[in-house]
Parts: C-alpha cells; sequence; structure tokens
C-alpha cells in the first residue's frame, strides 16, 4: 500500500465515523479498523486525531482557493462551504459540538476570509480603493459571514441557507462598489 493510499483510507475512515458519531466517540482504533490499516499507519502519518482532521481541513481549504481564486461575489466561494456543510450536516454538527471546534472553525474563517478578499481585489481593482480600506473591509465582512455561518449551525442547519449567502454576498458587492464610486 502505498503512503497515498493510507492517507486515503484514513481519512476516507475518519469522515465516514465523522458522519456516523460524536467526534469525542471516535478512536484510533475506530479509523484503523475502518480503513484497514495498522494501527502503527495511522501514528506514522498523523500525531492524533485532531492533526488528522486539521489535514484535512487544510486539504479542503487549499482544494477551494484553487477552484475560487476568480470570484466575483463572497457567495462563490462562500456557497461551497454551505451546500457541502448542509451535505455533511451530522459531520459538522459533530466537529462542532466538540472540543475540535477551534479546528473547524479556523478552517471556515480561512474560507470566509479568502472569499471575501478575492471578491474586494476582483471587484475593485479598477476603482482605487486604498489597500488599508480593502483590509478593513476584508475583516468586517470575513467577521460578519463567519458570524452567519456560526448562527446557521448553532441552530442545526435545519433551512437551506444558501439563498441568504447569495443575497448578503449581492449586498456587499452593491454596498462596496457604492462606497467607493468616483
Amino acid at each position: 500500500m502505498t503512503s497515498g493510499s493510507a492517507n486515503d483510507r484514513l481519512e476516507g475512515a475518519f469522515l465516514e465515523l465523522i458522519e456516523e458519531k460524536p467526534y469525542s466517540k471516535i478512536t484510533v482504533n475506530h479509523i484503523v479498523e475502518r480503513a484497514g490499516v495498522h494501527r502503527n499507519t495511522f501514528y506514522y502519518h498523523y500525531q492524533s486525531i485532531p492533526v488528522m482532521l486539521g489535514e484535512i481541513c487544510r486539504k479542503m481549504v487549499a482544494r477551494m482557493f484553487e477552484i475560487y481564486k476568480d470570484a466575483q461575489s463572497p457567495s462563490d466561494c462562500v456557497l461551497p462551504l454551505v451546500r457541502y456543510s448542509k451535505s455533511h450536516r451530522d459531520a459538522i454538527l459533530h466537529v462542532y459540538d466538540s472540543d475540535a471546534r477551534p479546528i473547524l472553525m479556523e478552517y471556515v474563517h480561512q474560507i470566509s476570509k479568502f472569499a471575501i478578499e478575492s471578491f474586494i481585489d476582483n471587484v475593485t481593482e479598477k476603482t482605487g480603493i486604498p489597500k488599508r480600506d480593502k483590509d478593513l473591509l476584508a475583516r468586517f465582512y470575513t467577521a460578519g459571514l463567519v458570524g452567519v455561518w456560526t448562527e446557521w449551525v448553532e441552530d442545526g442547519m435545519q433551512t437551506d441557507s444558501s439563498e441568504d449567502f447569495i443575497r448578503i454576498g449581492n449586498v456587499l458587492t452593491k454596498m462596496t462598489l457604492e462606497a467607493y464610486r468616483s
């Protein structure tokens, strides 16, 4: 077995398990048993389950950064996060309701920040908005998107909030462009 396939099997096993049970109930033994590898294989690739979760999140964020680097609206990047969250509701809630929440939130923040910064750079490139103002807008909008996503998760993700995030993206676009119109 190659190390790539071992990583894929371990991460796949973890992702299946997190859909089924709370994060705190998942052990290394559960993961290696599901993946069909030896326990030592897990520790060869990861120090711990939180390290594995962080690596899975890091890979997902890297893919999103590459795919959505030309975002014209915050919703271009945030909607995939919302859709992923909704389609993996149990997994997101299991991690969010655990001591691994900071790992999840770090990556949600990175995705939101990336979306906002890409959006601001793309829609304002010819407006002459000072970098200091762009940075301020990015911080403010990022905090808002993370806050809305967090409230949605805390409410159990019972609704499809995609339309809300599209509307937020439209409002942010309009506000940003109107604020710096000559």
